[in-house]
């Protein structure tokens, strides 16, 4: 709990599972008389997490579902708890911001309407005596409440449609033609299964790696130094002088001067810079990176510009020459060529992925799989189905080498272009290059229904709008921040 930011003996909101709420409403901004933080705000108006709020109301809600349901509450459901509650204000805001710039007013009757179920007797009858004998406050309270949610509710519907029908059609909300809701029931009719051979670049041979290293040694020079790095040239060059006189130890001069880029607490190059191609990265010119390498055991550089200031380098033992027999060192040129020259591995594989899509065609599917000694995957029929939306079957992307592929445009674009048999040219997909063959082809014949097809348009369309919503320049989120820095350190019973 964050020191001095609560009282002692005000109450807990809810204690769920043995754990405890200890983030009354009531208990916020009362020390020192300190406001409760802000989360955000949308249009101007601040989010706040106090007593009386839509946002503390949001979150007792929520957790209430935590207790009917008997879950054991963790850190994660806790802010999940409240990330849900701050969305809901932001929706509720956001919503009543734009019913209400509309000139719409929720009407008497109507909330009259909403409260009439409040005051119906043990008959389904409305009752007066009821109404009486509620308060005053109550009833305002109650009539404040109804206004608010119609308000926001006149926005959903008018939007997303709701419940209400009018001669068997939805009363509000954007229409659909018939012929759309066919063309949708429509999706995915037509499936396709295939052959797949798989081609990883992550199996890229070491004799590969072997030959590109040696061809390019320099690279893979490995340093043992120490580094200085100051903000200014000007005292980088003091540095450089005081190591020359002899008035200041390199790792004095660390202590005293050092920012610390590219080096740990004492001076120490860090291991991501240690070899020639990583130092190529951080030093401005070929002149600093020709006076590094050439530094024999403990001498030092001069001041040579870095991308993060000006650097003093120390040779603490002389570089060390690269042994491509040794595992360490392939694995170096391996990370090398992944990270700058992937390309190179891309077209390795791509070169034997044509070879074999040719002696498939040739030969066939399975002759070619034993020829280049590929294990063939069966892929399951799936529809044309690009991010593998719900109202149709998708590609499965759990099968290794389609991790990615429902969003893959070259390959579904190929995949539904092949003839019966026909084999594809090769396709890359993610760190994968594949060869594909159409083997079956079949037309669904049921489809979802209508109403079915409808709702998960309207659930699209509510995403579609959440999304939209927290990335308007209306809103302010400081959410997880005032979360963490508030709302993180809480006790457990």
């Amino acid at each position: 709990m964050k020191k001095g930011f609560y009282t002692v003996g005000l109450g807990i909101v809810l204690v769920i599972a043995g754990f405890a709420f200890v983030v009354s409403p009531a208990m916020l901004g009362s020390a020192n008389n300190s406001k409760a933080p802000v989360f955000g705000s949308y249009g101007g108006k601040e989010i706040r997490y106090e007593q009386g709020s839509d946002f503390a109301n949001y979150v007792q809600n929520q957790a209430q579902l935590y207790e009917w349901q008997h879950v054991q509450i963790t850190q994660d459901d806790y802010r999940q708890i409240f990330s849900s509650a701050f969305y809901s204000v932001v929706r509720k805001l956001a919503y009543t911001q734009a019913v209400e710039k509309s000139g719409y007013t929720v009407p008497q009757a109507a909330v009259n309407r909403a409260m009439l179920p409040y005051f119906l007797d043990e008959n389904g009858n409305y009752s007066q005596r009821k109404y009486r004998e509620t308060p005053a406050s109550e009833i305002e309270a109650m009539q404040k409440s109804f206004r608010e949610s119609l308000t926001a509710e006149r926005y959903t519907d008018d939007v997303f449609g709701s419940q209400t029908t009018f001669n068997g059609s939805k009363l509000y909300g954007l229409k659909s033609s018939g012929n759309e809701i066919t063309a949708l029931q429509n999706v995915g009719s037509i499936e396709r299964a295939f052959n797949m051979a798989v081609f990883s670049m992550t199996d890229y041979p070491d004799s590969e790696k072997e030959s590109y290293g040696k061809a390019n040694a320099q690279k893979f020079i490995k340093y043992d130094m120490s580094v200085i790095t100051c903000s200014e040239k000007s005292q980088a060059e003091t540095v450089v002088r005081r190591l020359s006189n002899n008035e200041i130890t390199f790792s004095d001069a660390v202590s005293e001067y050092s920012s610390q880029y590219y080096s740990d607490a004492n001076g120490r190059l860090l291991s991501m810079y240690q070899h020639h191609y990583e130092l190529e990265r951080i030093i401005k010119d070929e002149n600093g990176i020709a006076a590094i390498s050439a530094l024999a055991k403990d001498e030092t550089s001069g001041v040579i510009e870095t991308n993060s200031g000006f650097s003093i380098f120390h040779a603490d033992e002389d570089a060390e020459q690269p042994d491509f027999e040794n595992a360490d060192t392939l694995n170096v040129v391996s990370r090398y060529l992944t990270s700058y020259e992937s390309g190179r591995i891309e077209d390795y594989f791509m070169n034997i992925a044509q070879n074999f899509a040719a002696a498939a065609a040739a030969r066939g599917f399975d002759a070619a799989c034993t020829e280049f000694d590929v294990v063939k995957t069966h892929v399951e029929s799936f529809p044309l189905n690009y991010g593998s939306v719900s109202i149709a079957n998708s590609v499965d992307t759990s099968i290794a080498g389609l991790a990615g592929a429902n969003t893959n445009e070259n390959f579904l674009q190929t995949a539904f272009s092949l003839q019966l048999h026909e084999v594809s040219s090769p396709l890359v997909n993610g760190r994968n290059v594949l060869v594909i063959q159409l083997t079956d082809e079949s037309i669904k014949t049921t489809h979802d229904d209508a109403s079915s097809i409808q709702s998960q348009a309207n659930s699209y369309d509510e995403d579609a709008a959440s999304e939209a919503l927290m990335a308007s320049p209306k809103l302010k989120d400081n959410f997880l921040s005032v979360f963490i820095n508030n709302f993180m350190n809480f006790s457990s019973n």
